[in-house]
C-alpha cells in the first residue's frame, strides 16, 4: 500500500506505528487472496499494476491500494482487515521501500501473521535488508531514528532481516533482461500454489454421536504444546467410527481455513482397484497424493519425494490425516521429518493399534483420543434410522429394536449393518419370528465381527457367493464390469449365480456393499465395502476354502491343499514377486477368478481350470516363453502394466487362439508392445480392446477388422502409432473410438465413413485429417475434442466436418487453451443437446450461430477465463434447460435476452467475480426451479434482491438484505435442498452437502430463507427453499 493512498484517508487520531482498525468495521466482507505490500512511487505504475492484473486474470482477488478500499470505510481499518483475511502476502521491496513507514508497519504485521510471505526484491539485494545501515535503506533509517521510538525502528529492522532470510525473487536486469513479464508470471505461479482450494472429504449424511467427540478433539488440538507440530491419534477397534470422526474433523478445518494446505490419506490396502495404476505400491501412492494435495503438483511434475518434502515448511501450517495406519513404517515413509513442518501444523492418525500410535508419539507429543462406542440413545437412533428410516422405532418394535441395538455394543458399523439387515421386516410375522431370532443371535455376543457374521449368515447362498466374490476380487471394480462376468456365469450355470442383479441389490440394501460414485457414474459406479466387511469375507472364504486371498505364496499352498476342488477365487496380488509352480492349479477344478500380479510362475498354463472367467496378471515378470492360453470360458484378461513379457506374448500368434469367448482384453501401459499378433482376429466375441498408454505401439494388424463384436477401441496416448489399418472401418459393432494424443498418426483409412455404428469419438485436431475423420462419422452422438487450436477450428469449417453430423447430441471441447473461437458451422448441429467448453482459456465470445441450436438443453461453460460476454442470441435457445457458468473470470454481464429462456430449469453461476448486476429479465424465467450463485462477489452488488422477487420460486419475502456471496434458491418439490453443484477443477459435481443450519433468516407460508454452512466445502450459503403448492394458492 503506498503512502499517497493512505494519506488521502488518514484518520485524525491513531497510535504511533500502528494501523488503526475502525470499531465500525470489525471484519471485512471481501475475501482477499493476496495482500500486495509495496511502495507506490517506485513500482506501482509498472510491475505492481501488471502483477495485480495477472493475479486477477488467474482468478485471485488481490488487495492493492486505494482501488481496493471500500467506499465509506476508514482506510486504515480496511488495510488492517485485508492483512488479516488475505491468505498470502507479497512484499515487493524496492530502493525507496524503507522510506515508507506504512510499508514497514505492514511488513511487521505480515511477518507476525504466520501466513506465507513471498518476497520480491526489486533492484535490491538481500544483503541490503540484513544491514540497513548501509546501502539504499541507510538514509531512510537515519530519518526514522529521529522521528520514531527506538523500539519501533528495531521492530522494522528485524522484520526486514527476517524477510531477507526467506527464499525470494530477485529482479535484476542481468537475470530477467529487463523482462518483468517473466517475473510477474513466476510470482503468480507461486501464489497459486498456496491458494488452491481444499475440498472436504465425502462423509455419511446421517451422523449420530460424532459432533461431541469431534469438538473434544478440536479443543485438544488447540492446547499449547512444546513441539511446533500437533499430533492427534484416534484409536479404537474396527467399525467404531475412527474414519468418520477423522473426516468430520478434517471437514471442520476445511470450513475454518486454519491451514494453508490439507491432505486426507487413506491406507487402501486393497491392491485390486483398477481405478489407479496397479503396482505403484501403497507408499508411492500416498507420497504422490500428499505432494499433489500440498503442492498441487501433477504426477509427471513430481521429482524426488525427499527433495519435494524438504520444501514443505514453505507452505505454512498444514493438516495431514493418515487413516487406518497399521505399521509405524507407513507413517515414516510419508512424514519423513516432523521438524520440517511449519509451526502450527497438525497430523491426525487413526489406527486400531495403540502401540503404533505410541511409537509415533516418541518423535513428538501426541494426544491419544480413544473413540468411544455410541451411548444407548445414539445407538438406538442409528439402528432405528437404518432399520426403519427414522430415529424412532414403531411402538410395537421398540422393545425388540432396543434389544438388538444393545447387542451391537454401540459399534456404528454393526448398528448400520444389523439395522439394514432388518429393513422392511415390519410385518406381524416378522415381529414374531425374525426379530426374536436376531435378538437371540446378537444380545449375548457384542463383538463386531460376530454381529457382521450374523448379517452374513442371513444371506441366501447366491448372495453369500457374490459377497465373497467382491471381498476377494471385485472390490474397487466398476459395477458393470463385474456384472458382465457374473452374467457369463449365469449363462453357463457353472456356479449358481442365476440372479446377479437381484443379489447385488440385496447386498446393497443390507449395507454390506455400497456403490461409490465419487469416481464417476460411468460403469455403474464402483463396488466398495467397509474394511471390516472385507476382512470378514476373506476370513470366511479362507475358512471354507472357496475364496483364497493370501499375502504369501506359502500361505496359498497351505490353503489350496486343504481342499483344492472348492477354490472358486485365488488372489495372491498382495504377495509381491514370488515363484509359484503351476502344478498347484491342476486340482483346482472349480477356479473362476485368478489374480497373480507380479508372480513368477513356472510350469504349463494349459492345466489351469477351463472354468476360469477372469485372469489378471499385471506386472507380468519375464519367463522363458510366452504363455499359450487354452481357456474357452475366459471372459476378461488383464496383462496391463507389463513390459517385456507382454511384448513377447502380444507378438506370439498362438497366444490368443485358446480364448474364443474373451470379451475384455486390457493391455494398458504395456510400453514394450510394438504390434499385436494376427491371431487377435480370432477373438470374435471381443468387446473391449484397451491399448491406452502403449507408447511404443507402431501398428495394428489388419486382422483387427475381424473383431465382429468389438464395441470399444482405446488407443489414447499411443504416441508412436502411425496409422489405423484399412480394415478398421469394417468393424460392424464399433461404437467408441478413443484416440486422443496419437501424435504420430499421419492418416486414417479413406473409408472411415463406412463406420456407421460409431457413436462416440475422442480425438484431438492436431492435423487436418483429424477434422476429415470427424466429418465422416455421420452416426456420431458424442464428440470430444481435446487440445484444439484455431487451426483445428478452421479445418472443421473448411472441410464442412460438422455439416453432416445430424445425430450429434453431445459436443465437448476439453483443455483447448490455444482456441479463441468456435466453428462458425456449429449452428448446423441441429440435434445438439449438450455443449461443453472446458478450459478454453482464450475463447472470448460465442458465435451468433449458436442461437440456431434450437434443441440444445444444456450449455456448460467452465474455466473459459477470457470469455467476456454471452451473445444476445442466447435467448433464442428456447429448449435450454440447464445453464452452468463456472470460473469464467472475465465474464462481466449476462445478456438481457436470458429472460427468453422459457424452458430454463436450472441456472448456476460460480466464481465469476467480475459479473455486473444481473439483468432484470431474469424475472421472466417462469420454468426455473433452481438458481445457484456461488462466489461471484456480493449478492447485494449483483442486485439479487432487485431480481428475485419476480421469480416464482422466490415466493414472498420481506428480506431487505442478502449478506454473503453464496445463494441457492430451490423448489423443494423437485430436489432435496441439501444438494448443490460445484466445480472441483476437473468436473461438475452434483453433491449432497452436509448442510448445518446456522440460523433461519425468515420463514413464511411460501417456504423459508435460512443461512447454512456446508461442512465439506466450508461455504456459508443463504438458501431459499420454496414450496410450489403454497405459492400457487397465493397466486390464485
Amino acid at each position: 500500500m503506498d503512502d499517497q493512498s493512505l494519506e488521502q484517508s488518514r484518520p485524525r487520531k491513531r497510535h504511533r506505528g500502528q494501523i488503526e482498525c475502525s470499531s465500525s468495521f470489525e471484519v471485512t466482507d471481501v475475501d482477499y487472496d493476496v495482500f500486495l505490500n509495496h511502495r507506490g512511487p517506485d513500482v506501482k505504475a509498472g510491475f505492481i499494476s501488471h502483477l495485480d492484473e495477472a493475479l486477477r486474470t488467474a482468478g485471485l482477488n488481490p488487495f492493492l491500494d486505494k482501488a481496493s478500499l471500500r467506499k465509506g470505510r476508514p482506510a486504515f481499518g480496511s488495510i488492517n482487515d485485508a492483512l488479516e483475511v488475505a491468505k498470502i502476502h507479497v512484499a515487493v521491496v524496492s530502493k525507496g521501500y524503507a522510506e515508507s513507514k506504512y510499508c514497514l508497519t505492514e511488513l511487521v504485521a505480515m511477518m507476525r501473521s504466520g501466513k506465507p510471505v513471498i518476497p520480491v526484491f526489486y533492484d535490491v539485494e538481500p544483503v541490503d535488508l540484513r544491514w540497513v545501515e548501509n546501502g539504499p535503506f541507510a538514509k531512510a533509517f537515519e530519518k526514522h531514528k529521529l522521528k520514531r521510538t527506538p523500539e519501533q525502528v528495531e521492530e522494522w529492522r528485524e522484520a526486514l532481516f527476517k524477510l531477507a532470510e526467506i527464499t525470494a525473487f530477485c529482479f535484476r536486469l542481468c537475470d530477467y533482461k529487463g523482462n518483468e513479464a517473466e517475473l510477474k508470471q513466476e510470482v503468480v505461479d507461486v501464489v497459486l500454489s498456496f491458494t488452491c482450494r481444499v475440498e472436504g472429504v465425502p462423509i455419511e449424511h446421517h451422523l449420530v454421536g460424532v459432533e461431541e467427540q469431534m469438538n473434544a478433539c478440536i479443543m485438544t488440538m488447540k492446547v499449547p504444546m512444546s513441539s511446533p507440530t500437533r499430533l492427534l491419534g484416534l484409536v479404537g477397534m474396527g467399525g467404531i467410527g475412527k474414519t468418520t470422526l477423522a473426516k468430520a474433523i478434517f471437514n471442520h478445518f476445511v470450513g475454518c481455513k486454519n491451514f494453508q494446505a490439507m491432505s486426507f490419506l487413506q491406507m487402501d490396502y486393497n491392491p485390486l482397484s483398477n481405478m489407479e495404476e496397479v503396482g505403484s505400491g501403497l507408499r508411492k501412492r500416498l507420497q504422490l497424493q500428499l505432494l499433489k494435495d500440498i503442492f498441487h503438483l501433477r504426477d509427471n511434475n513430481q521429482g524426488s519425494y525427499i527433495r519435494e518434502f524438504g520444501k514443505i515448511s514453505c507452505k505454512g501450517p498444514i493438516l495431514v490425516v493418515l487413516d487406518d495406519l497399521r505399521e509405524k513404517s507407513e507413517f515414516d515413509q510419508v512424514i519423513l521429518d516432523m521438524d520440517l513442518l511449519a509451526p502450527g501444523s497438525c497430523i491426525i492418525v487413526t489406527s486400531r493399534d495403540r502401540d503404533v500410535l505410541k511409537a509415533i508419539g516418541k518423535r513428538c507429543n501426541i494426544f491419544l483420543h480413544e473413540v468411544r462406542p455410541l451411548g444407548s440413545d445414539d445407538s438406538q437412533k442409528l439402528f432405528n434410522f437404518h432399520a426403519f428410516g427414522d430415529d424412532e422405532a414403531p411402538p410395537k418394535f421398540k422393545s425388540l429394536a432396543n434389544d438388538v441395538s444393545k447387542a451391537c455394543g454401540g459399534l456404528p458399523l454393526a448398528l448400520k449393518v444389523a439395522g439394514s439387515s432388518l429393513i422392511n421386516k415390519n410385518s406381524d410375522e416378522d415381529l414374531e419370528c425374525i426379530w426374536p431370532e436376531a435378538v437371540d443371535a446378537l444380545k449375548n455376543d457384542a463383538h463386531v465381527m460376530d454381529v457382521l457374521r450374523w448379517s452374513y449368515k442371513c444371506l441366501s447362498n447366491e448372495e453369500k457367493m457374490m459377497f465373497l466374490d467382491i471381498a476377494c476380487i471385485f472390490c474397487g471394480w466398476w459395477r458393470d464390469e463385474a456384472m458382465k462376468i457374473w452374467k457369463s456365469c449365469k449363462k453357463t450355470s457353472c456356479c449358481g449365480l442365476l440372479t446377479p442383479h437381484t443379489s447385488l441389490a440385496k447386498l446393497i440394501d443390507k449395507s454390506l456393499i455400497v456403490i461409490d460414485t465419487t469416481k464417476g457414474e460411468q460403469g455403474g459406479g464402483v463396488l466398495a465395502m467397509h474394511g471390516l466387511l472385507q476382512d470378514l469375507g476373506r476370513n470366511v472364504g479362507m475358512h471354507d476354502g472357496s475364496h483364497i486371498w493370501v499375502e504369501r505364496a506359502t500361505c496359498m499352498v497351505e490353503a489350496i491343499n486343504q481342499g483344492p476342488m472348492r477354490v472358486r477365487a485365488l488372489n495372491v496380488a498382495n504377495g509381491g514377486e514370488h515363484e509359484v509352480e503351476f502344478g498347484y492349479f491342476i486340482k483346482m477344478t472349480n477356479l473362476h477368478f485368478l489374480v497373480l500380479d507380479g508372480c513368477f510362475l513356472t510350469g504349463d498354463l494349459k492345466i489351469i481350470c477351463k472354468k476360469l472367467k477372469y485372469f489378471q496378471w499385471r506386472h507380468m515378470p519375464m519367463i522363458q516363453r510366452p504363455p499359450v492360453l487354452n481357456l474357452t470360458n475366459l471372459i476378461s484378461l488383464d496383462f496391463s502394466h507389463s513390459t517385456k513379457e507382454a511384448s513377447l506374448w502380444a507378438e506370439s500368434n498362438p497366444a490368443l487362439e485358446g480364448c474364443p469367448n474373451l470379451l475384455n482384453l486390457d493391455l494398458t501401459n504395456c510400453t514394450s508392445i510394438i504390434t499385436l499378433p494376427d491371431s487377435i482376429g480370432q477373438l470374435s466375441r471381443l468387446q473391449l480392446l484397451d491399448l491406452d498408454g502403449c507408447r511404443n505401439l507402431q501398428k495394428l494388424p489388419s486382422t483387427i477388422g475381424q473383431l465382429s463384436h468389438l464395441e470399444k477401441l482405446r488407443i489414447q496416448e499411443c504416441e508412436n502409432l502411425e496409422s489405423l489399418p484399412d480394415s478398421i472401418p469394417s468393424l460392424p459393432r464399433l461404437q467408441h473410438l478413443l484416440m486422443y494424443t496419437c501424435t504420430s498418426m499421419s492418416k486414417v483409412p479413406e473409408t472411415m465413413g463406412l463406420m456407421t455404428g460409431l457413436t462416440k469419438f475422442d480425438t484431438d485436431l492436431a492435423t487436418e485429417w483429424h477434422a476429415v475423420a470427424v466429418g465422416q462419422q455421420h452416426g456420431l452422438k458424442e464428440l470430444n475434442v481435446w487440445k484444439c487450436s484455431d487451426e483445428g477450428i478452421t479445418w472443421l469449417d473448411t472441410n464442412s466436418s460438422l455439416a453432416h453430423l445430424h445425430h450429434l447430441s453431445d459436443f465437448s471441447f476439453y483443455d483447448c487453451p490455444a482456441m479463441s473461437k468456435l466453428p462458425h458451422t456449429i449452428g448446423l448441429l441441429t440435434n445438439l443437446d449438450w455443449l461443453l467448453l472446458w478450459r478454453c482459456e482464450n475463447l472470448r465470445e460465442l458465435p451468433n450461430c449458436i442461437g440456431q441450436l434450437k434443441l440444445l438443453t444444456a450449455l456448460d461453460l467452465r474455466r473459459c477465463s477470457s470469455l467476456e460476454t454471452l451473445p444476445d442470441c442466447l435467448g433464442a435457445l428456447t429448449s435450454l434447460e440447464w445453464l452452468w457458468i463456472a470460473h469464467c473470470r472475465s465474464l462481466t454481464k449476462l445478456p438481457e435476452s436470458i429472460g427468453h429462456l422459457s424452458s430454463l430449469r436450472g441456472l448456476s453461476i460460480e466464481g465469476c467475480g467480475e459479473l455486473q448486476p444481473l439483468p432484470e429479465s431474469l424475472r421472466q424465467l417462469s420454468a426455473l426451479w433452481r438458481l445457484q450463485i456461488l462466489d461471484c462477489g456480493s449478492l447485494e452488488g449483483l442486485g439479487v434482491l432487485r431480481v428475485l422477487p419476480g421469480l416464482r420460486i422466490w415466493g414472498c419475502t420481506s428480506a431487505t438484505n442478502l449478506s454473503g456471496s453464496c445463494l441457492i434458491v430451490q423448489d423443494r418439490n423437485y430436489r432435496d435442498p441439501s444438494w448443490y453443484w460445484y466445480d472441483d477443477f476437473n468436473e461438475y459435481l452434483d453433491v449432497c452437502g452436509d448442510l448445518k443450519e446456522m440460523r433461519v433468516v425468515e420463514a413464511n407460508d411460501c417456504g423459508f430463507l435460512r443461512l447454512v454452512q456446508d461442512a465439506e466445502s466450508g461455504r456459508s450459503i443463504l438458501q431459499r427453499v420454496h414450496k410450489v403448492d403454497c405459492c400457487k394458492l397465493v397466486m390464485l
